[in-house]
C-alpha cells in the first residue's frame, strides 16, 4: 500500500515538473521565440536554395552533354527543355584556369552489350574498373552526401546517382596518372533512351572539399548517351575534361599526351568494345579437361593477370604491394606483401618504357613471335598449348602452355590504340583450381609483358612505336643494390635482344 502512494507522488510530481517546464516555455521572452523562428526559416531556406542550385547544375550538365553531341551531328536531334539554366550551362564553357587545357572528343558506335547491362557497367566500381582496366588505374564509387544525395527526389528522370572516384592512366610510368572526383547521374530521356552524365564534384559548390582535396583534373560534362539496338545498344560517347599543362611532362610520350589520342573517346570506346569481344571469344585445340564454366574462370583470371601488370607500369603502383627501389631509366620494384625472411627470396619487377623505330602492329607481331625465346627462353623447347581463346576478329588471344610441370598463361590483346602481350607463369595447383573452382591467390600471379603504343599523332598508322616493358622475377637476392643490378640486367639484355632483331634502315631500338 505504502509502494503504491509512493508511485503516485512521484507520478505528480512528474506532472508538476512537465507543467513547469511547459509554463517558462510560454513566458520565453517574445524577441527571442522570434529569433528562433527567424533561424529555423533561413536554414530551411539554405537548404532549399542550395539543392535547388545543385539541380539546376546537374540539369545543365545533362543539356550540356546533349547539346555537345547535337553539335557533333550525331543522331541526337535536340536538347531537353529544363527551364532558364544557360547561366549554370555557360559554366561549362567558360575558359580553363590558368595553367590547365581542355581535352575534348566525341565517338559513337554500336556495342554488343544490351542497355541495361550496360549501365550495370558505368554504375558499379569494380565491374567498371576491370572492364575500362586498360585506363581505369583505380575506380571507387560511393552514395552521394549532403544535398547531392536528394537529387534524386527532385528529378524523376534520375534513376541512379554515385560519386566516382578515378584515376586514369597510360600504360607507362612515364605519363602522370590523372585523378579526378565526380558526380555520374544515370537518366532516362525517352523510352529506350538513357544518358549518363559525369561532372566533377567542385562544380557544386556545397560539395564537402575533402572528397575532391587530391583531385588533379577536372571532368566538365562528359558521358554516354545510350539508345536500344536490336540486341545491343547504340552509344555517344563524349570525352570533356580539364587537365594540368604541367602534367605533359616533356618524355617520349609527350607528342601523343599533347595530340590527345591518349585519352579521347575513342579510346574508350576501343577498349570497352574489345572487353565485349573477348566475352564472346571461344576455345580452340583444346587439350585439358575443362569444366562448362572454364570459359569465366579464364576470363576472370585474365583480368586478374592483366590489372595486376597495369598497376606495376603505372605512374603510381600500389605502395602497398610495391616499393620502388629504383627509378632512374629502369624502374625496379620489390613485392612487400612476401615476407622475404621466410622463403629465402623475393619477388621483384624492373620496368622501362623505349621508342622502336617500327610500326605498332609490326613490333606487336615481332614480340608475339619471339615472347617466350625474349622472357621465358627455358619454355621455348617441347612445350605443348594445352587450349587457346580467340575472340572471333582474331585480336585478342588467351594461350595456355606447358612443359612438365611448369605452365605459362599468355595473353595477347590488339585494340585501336595499344597492343599488349602479357603472360604470367602458373602451378599445377594454380591451373587445377583457377579452372576447376574459379579460385586463385592475386598474389599467385606474376605477370611480364610488354605494352605498345603509337609513337606520334598518325595512330596506329605511326611509323615508330612506343614500348613499356616489364619483367616479374622471382631472385634468391634480398639486398636492394644485388636486386636492382640483376633486374636492370635482364631489362637491358632483352631490349638489346630487340635492339639486334627489329631494323629498319640505320634506325634502332633505343633506351
Amino acid at each position: 500500500m505504502e509502494e503504491g502512494k509512493m508511485e503516485e507522488g512521484n507520478i505528480e510530481e512528474g506532472k508538476m515538473e512537465e507543467g513547469e517546464a511547459f509554463r517558462q516555455s510560454s513566458l520565453q521572452h517574445p524577441v527571442q521565440a522570434s529569433m528562433d523562428r527567424d533561424i529555423d526559416y533561413d536554414s530551411r531556406e539554405s537548404k532549399f536554395l542550395e539543392l535547388q542550385e545543385a539541380n539546376n547544375i546537374s540539369k545543365a550538365a545533362f543539356k550540356e552533354v546533349m547539346a555537345m553531341a547535337l553539335e557533333a551531328n550525331t543522331w541526337v536531334v535536340g536538347t531537353p527543355a529544363l527551364g532558364s539554366i544557360e547561366e549554370f550551362q555557360q559554366r561549362f564553357r567558360s575558359p580553363p584556369a590558368p595553367g590547365m587545357r581542355v581535352e575534348c572528343s566525341i565517338e559513337t558506335a554500336i556495342l554488343p552489350i544490351p542497355p541495361k547491362n550496360l549501365h550495370s557497367v558505368f554504375m558499379d566500381a569494380d565491374v567498371w574498373a576491370s572492364t575500362l582496366s586498360g585506363i581505369v588505374h583505380r575506380g571507387s564509387i560511393h552514395s552521394p552526401t549532403g544535398v547531392l544525395s536528394q537529387l534524386i527526389d527532385t528529378d524523376p528522370t534520375i534513376i541512379d546517382i554515385v560519386v566516382v572516384n578515378a584515376e586514369f592512366q597510360l600504360p607507362t610510368p612515364l605519363v602522370p596518372i590523372r585523378k579526378f572526383c565526380f558526380l555520374r547521374c544515370l537518366r532516362e530521356i525517352v523510352a529506350d533512351v538513357w544518358v549518363i552524365v559525369d561532372v566533377s564534384n567542385d562544380y557544386f559548390d556545397h560539395e564537402p572539399s575533402n572528397s575532391t582535396s587530391e583531385v588533379k583534373c577536372r571532368r566538365r560534362p562528359s558521358g554516354v548517351i545510350i539508345r536500344k539496338h536490336g540486341n545491343g545498344s547504340e552509344v555517344i560517347w563524349i570525352e570533356n575534361v580539364e587537365v594540368y599543362e604541367h602534367q605533359v611532362q616533356e618524355t617520349m610520350y609527350s607528342e601523343i599526351v599533347n595530340s590527345k589520342l591518349a585519352f579521347c573517346a575513342k579510346r574508350w570506346v576501343g577498349t570497352l568494345l574489345q572487353m565485349f569481344k573477348r566475352n564472346d571469344s571461344k576455345f580452340f585445340n583444346v587439350k585439358m579437361p575443362l569444366g562448362w564454366r572454364a570459359h569465366l574462370y579464364l576470363l576472370n583470371l585474365i583480368k586478374s593477370m592483366e590489372k595486376e601488370y597495369f598497376d606495376c607500369i603505372s605512374e603510381a603502383p600500389n605502395r602497398r604491394k610495391w616499393d620502388i627501389l629504383a627509378d632512374e631509366g629502369i624502374r625496379v620494384l620489390r613485392d612487400v606483401t612476401i615476407n622475404a625472411d621466410t622463403l629465402d627470396s623475393n619477388n621483384y619487377t624492373a620496368l622501362t618504357s623505349f621508342h622502336v623505330q617500327a610500326a605498332p602492329l609490326s613490333v606487336f607481331q615481332f614480340l608475339v613471335k619471339k615472347y617466350f625465346k625474349l622472357q621465358w627462353p627455358s619454355l621455348l623447347e617441347e612445350s605443348e598449348e594445352l587450349f587457346t581463346c580467340v575472340t572471333e576478329d582474331d585480336r585478342h588471344c588467351i594461350t595456355l602452355l606447358k612443359k612438365h610441370h611448369e605452365y605459362m598463361l599468355q595473353d595477347t590483346l590488339e585494340d585501336e590504340f595499344c597492343h599488349f602481350v602479357i603472360s604470367s607463369p602458373m602451378t599445377q595447383v594454380a591451373v587445377d583450381t583457377a579452372f576447376c573452382s574459379g579460385i586463385w591467390r592475386d598474389s599467385l600471379l606474376k605477370p611480364s609483358g610488354f605494352a605498345i603504343m603509337p609513337d606520334g599523332s598518325g595512330g596506329l598508322e605511326s611509323d615508330a612505336s612506343l614500348v613499356t616493358i616489364a619483367v616479374q622475377q622471382e631472385l634468391d637476392v634480398l639486398e636492394a643494390g644485388p636486386a636492382i643490378e640483376a633486374m636492370s640486367n635482364i631489362i637491358r639484355r632483352i631490349i638489346g635482344e630487340i635492339n639486334a632483331a627489329i631494323t629498319i634502315g640505320e634506325e634502332r631500338v633505343r633506351l
